[in-house]
């Protein structure tokens, strides 16, 4: 249950969660110095949710209890075309398209529709100024644009079509390349970028946790990045990187807008930054062991009082991996989070370190059986406040490559 007393408790199970994808992927040379890349793909995607009484799971019939079915479907493709001019220019210049299409309906009740597309044209150019220093501009025109929004009244049981919209976005960016030395290189980039609301994002009830924002715009950031990546005697291998981003109409869950139901809404202005270091060592031939730790502070400079939720600021993870002649391998891993806010008024999750094991052993050319223990210290541990996780957990994978 948690410590929130604004947090009720839910009984949920998922009788089937099936996702299926097609995807086409080719490179047509054109040439010798230029080629044409094409990915087409189609992604279905079918849910079933049982919301119960108690914790008994045989009871359905509290108004909080239903049966709520997904049917998602998002078909697109991509073109990539690629030129190069020796010595100088590597031209890219990319147009998408996506369609996403997402229907759901609770048990006795009729179907509703939500469809959205998405379009974008990019041109990007790698400029090798010297053998050391090298420029790296592209700018992208983007646009999102509502099909189909339909809302059910379950009082008066009809449905309603709700009003269109559209969002466009214009990104840019300028980043710079040094290679110091042969093992070193430094890197700094200046970009403009948008994040567009998804459908999800203006359109859902969250399963009555939440109240819809069909209006909600694209939110806006000023990027800046810097990173260090180096190998040192010839083993070490380090990467660094600081980022610090200014963001407008910020995308940001708000709770409470009524008693225990949120929003996700356009907060105003943000700012996040933050760091992320990781480093790798073979120890021996076939036996290695590295860590990365990330920091990331967020705060809402219109509304301090409002926090950001799903995070932790510190998380820390470390493994050693051992390889026995391409035949079989084991590796440990072990994480930790710090603690994470749960609600935007400040509810927090507690912070947690897992230990994990992995074991694969090949048993053919191509494939391979692993398994392992996930959360071996069978740590009682939350990602949002009041929700526990899984705790130890066992697993057996067969595995299939051709690589």
């Amino acid at each position: 249950m948690g410590n929130d007393p604004q947090q009720r408790a839910r009984f949920w199970q998922w009788p089937y969660w099936n996702k299926e994808s097609l995807y086409f992927v080719s490179t047509t040379g054109l040439g010798a110095n230029s080629a044409l890349k094409t990915r087409v793909y189609y992604d279905q995607f079918r849910n079933l949710l049982k919301a119960f009484d108690d914790k008994t799971y045989t009871t359905q019939n509290r108004p909080s209890s239903f049966q709520s079915f997904y049917h998602d479907d998002t078909y697109g493709a991509a073109v990539e075309y690629h030129r190069n001019w020796p010595e100088k220019h590597a031209l890219k210049a990319a147009l998408q398209y996506k369609n996403d299409q997402h229907q759901e309906y609770n048990l006795g009740e009729p179907e509703r529709t939500f469809r959205d597309y998405t379009a974008s044209l990019g041109i990007e150019d790698t400029y090798q100024i010297t053998d050391k220093l090298t420029l790296l501009p592209g700018i992208s025109l983007n646009l999102r644009h509502s099909l189909e929004a339909q809302n059910y009244n379950a009082t008066t049981k009809e449905i309603t079509d709700l009003p269109e919209n559209e969002n466009y976005a214009f990104n840019a960016q300028v980043g710079v390349l040094y290679q110091l030395t042969a093992q070193q290189r430094l890197s700094f980039s200046v970009a403009r970028k948008s994040r567009f609301a998804t459908i999800k994002d203006r359109y859902s009830y969250r399963m009555g946790a939440a109240i819809p924002n069909p209006d909600l715009k694209a939110e806006t950031a000023l990027h800046y990045e810097a990173s260090y990546q180096a190998t040192f005697q010839e083993k070490w291998q380090v990467v660094a990187n600081l980022f610090y981003s200014r963001i407008q109409d910020v995308i940001q869950q708000v709770n409470n807008v009524q008693p225990n139901i949120f929003q996700l809404q356009n907060t105003g202005k943000a700012a996040f930054s933050g760091a992320e270091f990781s480093a790798q060592y073979p120890i021996l031939t076939d036996w290695k062991a590295g860590g990365q730790y990330s920091y990331l502070h967020r705060v809402n400079r219109s509304n301090k009082d409002l926090k950001f939720i799903d995070a932790p600021e510190h998380k820390v993870l470390v493994f050693s991996s051992y390889t026995y002649q391409d035949r079989g391998g084991l590796t440990a891993s072990a994480e930790y989070n710090s603690s994470r806010y749960s609600t935007s008024y400040g509810i927090k999750s507690a912070g947690f370190t897992l230990l994990n094991l992995r074991a694969q052993v090949k048993v053919y050319r191509g494939v391979s059986v692993e398994g392992g223990v996930n959360n071996l210290f069978d740590k009682n541990y939350t990602l949002v406040e009041g929700f526990p996780e899984a705790g130890r957990n066992y697993f057996v994978n067969l595995v299939f490559s051709n690589l």
